[in-house]
């Protein structure tokens, strides 16, 4: 397996375990706000935004994974990193620095580095 291959399963697993480690907080977070009286539909939709979060890293890494195999993943590699590198940003700017953020950080960063080292997409 390639350097290139290597970065993007590690950054891959992070953000793997960045969404299983989101998916775990559920049961602390959720029944603070219940607790908190707020309205029911914003809970709800809370928990929609916060399962919607975790899967995507949780189905994107795998994807990721699969789509480094694949001849000519250069630029979908670079493309998809955006939805990690977005939801960093927003994260750091709304939230504060954090644990997650940092691993969403991390994650885009060695996704991006292992995309960039494999070979230029040439046109078939």
């Amino acid at each position: 397996m390639t350097p290139a291959r290597w970065l993007v399963l590690l950054g891959s697993i992070v953000l793997f375990c960045a969404g299983l480690l989101h998916l775990l907080g559920y049961p602390h977070i959720f029944p603070v706000l219940h607790a908190a009286g707020l309205n029911p539909q914003l809970i709800g939709a809370l928990l929609a935004l916060w399962a919607s979060f975790s899967v995507q890293f949780v189905v994107l890494s795998s994807a990721l994974v699969w789509i480094s195999w694949r001849p000519r993943a250069r630029t979908l590699l670079l493309f998809l990193a955006l939805v990690p590198a977005a939801n960093a940003a927003l994260m750091y700017h709304f939230i504060g620095p954090f644990i997650g953020a940092h691993m969403v950080l991390a994650g885009t960063v060695l996704l991006v580095a292992g995309a960039w080292m494999m070979p230029r997409d040439q046109a078939v």
